[in-house]
């Protein structure tokens, strides 16, 4: 065989035996890109922040998030101060929080969850995945067009009695919304979006407008202080339906 043919057979011996091998390691170890809601409490850094904070003015407060989801190759999609609240035995519960959306490798995102957990002293993270099919878990989002500041204090203790797991506020003028998600698994889908729309009626019954309510499915992960090793290295948790 003279030179040239040897040199083309080793080279088609090389990539029938390396790249298939090279393919199969690739698919077995990536996660999927997705987008995913992040449920999550910056504490003290952002405790007496306006509502709504966002942009330069929030990077100036927590500028973690960036780093960390840039290191990560993460996109931040939305980030601003928000408003989580619940019920605690009919008694209004309320916390200032982030309204984060990011869209990256789903491993890459389950680690930025660990590492602000952490360096926020939170408890716990949520992650509810939206892209999720079917989705464990039914989803409610109640735009508010005309903003979410007209939510007073009465308001929020109207609505923590249809809200008894919790919900979430964006402000953001008229990209406000209200996000809700069904995090009870033995509540049926029909019941959780019954209470749903007596939420909305509460709120139009108060005077505010709402939107179409869209609903959704998503699967959710938490993150707590048992997890970190384990995903701030890894970013591999178990799904909670």
């Amino acid at each position: 065989m003279d030179p040239l043919r040897r040199a083309i057979y080793a080279l088609l011996v090389f990539l029938v035996a390396v790249i298939p091998f090279r393919a199969g390691m690739s698919s077995g170890q990536e996660s999927p890109v997705v987008t995913a809601r992040l449920g999550i409490a910056p504490g003290d850094a952002v405790e007496g922040t306006q509502l709504g904070t966002t942009g330069d003015a929030l990077r100036l407060l927590i500028p973690e998030l960036w780093s960390t989801a840039d290191e990560l190759g993460i996109s931040i999609q939305s980030a601003s101060v928000g408003q989580g609240f619940s019920s605690d035995d009919g008694v209004l519960e309320a916390e200032t929080d982030l309204d984060l959306v990011v869209t990256g490798n789903r491993d890459a995102i389950e680690v930025l969850a660990g590492r602000l957990r952490e360096a926020w002293d939170q408890s716990i993270v949520f992650i509810w995945y939206l892209q999720a099919i079917p989705g464990e878990q039914a989803t409610a989002t109640i735009p508010l067009p005309r903003g979410a500041d007209q939510l007073t204090d009465e308001i929020y203790e109207a609505m923590v009695l249809e809200i008894t797991d919790g919900a979430h506020v964006r402000y953001a003028g008229p990209e406000s919304l209200l996000f809700v998600a069904k995090t009870n698994d033995t509540e049926p889908d029909t019941a959780f979006y019954a209470r749903i729309d007596r939420l909305v009626r509460i709120l139009n019954n108060f005077g505010i407008e709402t939107g179409p309510m869209q609903r959704g499915r998503a699967d959710m992960t938490l993150v707590t202080s048992d997890d970190d090793a384990a995903v701030v290295d890894h970013g591999v948790l178990e799904e909670v339906a």
